[in-house]
């Protein structure tokens, strides 16, 4: 049999405050930059300002479907003294997003205009210049700043940065959070189920909170009631993770080992803060690696997963 801990009963009623600030105060890893794909860059953070290498749009556009004309030839047009246009003379057809041709400075809506035949039409009102046309940057002018750093890159976002001429980007690279569940009861996800089974749900669970507060969840796989193999499995995950979270085995029990192994590769902060549910949780460090015991009851795990891993994650 494995190494025997001696089972400890006492639980902390630490102020969930004072316990979240200690944390915070010894999570201190140096930010690491990365260069991903602008396409793949939604829910990133941005690692320094972005700066637009092309104006949008980048050209002379028309805004609408019409002619261009050059407008002071339009300017004698009117109701009661129609104008009559020539086509590659005084006017080209373009649709919505074509280039204005040289020489024209203006668009007329095709609504408003009367097609004669013979490339020829008719208007009735002036045109004034560069009505209907997008002029070069309308949207964005080259080497304007697009996003600050620290910014989170929403879907539109990416369009910006698309029409910036903004292939990549460099962003903060997302913590590792690795996920050590433990317990003899556990299996993974199945309908096969035996007398005593649990199915380790609350991993997917905090994968999924992980992601969307922007850490990088790496499941380590199910971890047995095992002081020795929980042991191994925590120095395994801190030599390659910003956080270290371990589910179930937080509290006093026979076989929570957690606080000890914690204390024995390191240093425990808090264990037990003052909250019902949630109680049972253990705040240390191994390594220079947070590691974090999570309750295994649901309920206190999620909690304790929003109070504690992601204020981590948002001060990162």
């Amino acid at each position: 049999m494995s190494g025997q801990i001696k089972r400890k009963i006492y639980l902390e009623d630490k102020p969930r405050e004072q316990a979240l600030k200690q944390l915070l105060d010894q999570f201190q890893i140096e930010r690491e930059v990365e260069i991903v794909p602008t396409s793949e860059a939604r829910g990133r953070v941005t690692a320094k300002p972005i700066y637009a290498t092309l104006s949008m749009p980048h050209y002379h556009a028309s805004a609408m479907d019409g002619i261009a004309v050059h407008a002071e030839d339009t300017y004698g047009a009117h109701e009661k003294r129609p104008l009559h246009l020539q086509e590659g003379v005084q006017f080209a057809y373009v649709d919505t997003g074509d280039p204005i041709p040289e020489p024209y400075n203006a668009v007329i809506m095709i609504e408003h205009i009367q097609e004669l035949g013979q490339g020829k039409i008719e208007i009735i009102e002036p045109a004034t210049p560069w009505q209907h046309i997008r002029p070069v940057g309308e949207d964005v002018v080259s080497g304007e700043m697009l996003f600050p750093q620290g910014h989170c890159l929403r879907p539109v976002d990416l369009g910006a940065l698309l029409a910036g001429g903004i292939l990549s980007v460099a962003v903060v690279k997302k913590p590792v959070v690795s996920i050590i569940p433990t317990g003899d009861e556990l299996v993974q996800p199945t309908v096969n189920v035996q007398r005593g089974d649990i199915i380790d749900f609350n991993s997917t669970v905090f994968q999924n909170h992980i992601e969307e507060w922007g850490g990088l969840p790496v499941h380590r796989g199910i971890t047995k009631d095992d002081p020795d193999l929980l042991k191994k499995a925590i120095k395994d995950a801190v030599d390659d993770s910003d956080i270290v979270v371990v589910n179930a085995g937080s509290s006093a029990g026979s076989e929570d080992y957690t606080v000890h192994i914690i204390n024995e590769l390191g240093e425990v902060y808090t264990h037990g803060v003052a909250a019902r549910p949630g109680k049972p949780v253990v705040l240390g460090k191994v390594d220079n690696t947070i590691v974090i015991g999570l309750p295994g009851y649901p309920v206190s795990a999620y909690l304790s997963l929003e109070w504690f891993v992601q204020p981590l994650l948002c001060d990162y």
